[in-house]
């Protein structure tokens, strides 16, 4: 099914509804939309929502030029009734949704299926060869929206929090050392991350221009090695975003070493009083290990794929 969703053509709805890109005007309601839904036990869509304003803004113009790849919205004047975005990466070929979020008074009219149609569509405008999804495994709702699009469940993920612990970790790895990444490393820091993130070079570069955002840099000698990114942009508490780096190295002592220092960055800041963690592919032995961590399950949530 197509929309013909483009940026000076959007599609029109009944009651003066239309499917467009964001733009400034409508960022405010959109992050009003967000922060109302999300925190609905039964409304748990995906891990990656922006839940303020600032990360509505920081979407709008960092997943490539004009608004070809802009978060999508159903608008009715200017009140935002529903919004989805897609994050990908050319390198990866895989797209992350997020949401759609439709606003529970505006359900069952098409909406969520027309933001859903039109971030499908980016992904096959952008090339990308799957796209992924999130949904709460009590969200049978959400699921079986997905599924009825063309989604199939693949491996799910823990939602995980840690509260200020009464000391910080210290932890070190022979032959390892960790950078801070300032924001005139963007390029590099993409193009270390633009395999591993689903993501454009602007929103990484857009990212690292935020004192409330840290990027870190595993180095092996010359070579970096793995990656760790602390987002603590929405008070007091802090999100572990990024962990990643060679599945070797992080299982011989790397994934503890990044772990420890997205705790020590997250509790430097006196405001923080918890650190969000979101564990992917997360067996019984990496929960356990987390949970004597001082780290609380929090959620459960069912990933979901669909091939282009």
């Amino acid at each position: 099914m197509s929309l013909g969703v483009v940026p000076d053509r959007p599609a029109e709805f009944p009651g003066n509804i239309t499917i467009t890109a964001i733009h400034s005007g409508q960022a405010k309601s959109a992050s009003e939309l967000v922060q109302a839904i999300r925190p609905r036990p039964n409304d748990l869509v995906d891990p990656w929502l922006p839940d303020r304003e600032m990360e509505v803004l920081v979407d709008m113009g960092a997943r490539g030029k004009g608004d070809t790849f802009n978060p999508r919205i159903a608008l009715a004047g200017t009140d935002v009734l529903a919004y989805g975005a897609l994050d990908f990466s050319p390198e990866m070929k895989r797209a992350q949704v997020l949401g759609p979020l439709v606003h529970p008074a505006h359900r069952r009219k098409g909406l969520g299926q027309a933001i859903l149609t039109a971030l499908l569509e980016q992904a096959r405008t952008a090339g990308q060869k799957a796209v992924r999804a999130a949904v709460g495994t009590h969200n049978g709702a959400g699921r079986a929206f997905l599924e009825a699009a063309g989604f199939r469940a693949k491996e799910g993920h823990t939602g995980l929090r840690l509260p200020r612990p009464p000391r910080l970790p210290s932890v070190e790895m022979k032959g390892i050392t960790l950078r801070p990444v300032e924001a005139e490393d963007g390029a590099l820091y993409y193009d270390f991350t633009k395999r591993l993130v689903p993501r454009q070079p602007k929103q990484a570069r857009a990212l690292l221009k935020s004192d409330e955002y840290v990027a870190i840099l595993a180095w092996r000698g010359q070579e970096p090695v793995g990656c760790v990114e602390i987002d603590m942009r929405a008070g007091d508490v802090a999100s572990l975003e990024v962990l990643e780096g060679p599945p070797p190295l992080l299982q011989k002592g790397l994934g503890n070493l990044l772990l420890a220092e997205a705790i020590r960055v997250a509790f430097s800041a006196d405001r923080t009083t918890c650190l969000d963690f979101l564990l992917a592919g997360a067996e019984a032995g990496r929960i356990e290990h987390m949970t004597k961590l001082g780290f609380q399950v929090r959620y459960e949530l069912l990933g979901l794929e669909m091939k282009l």
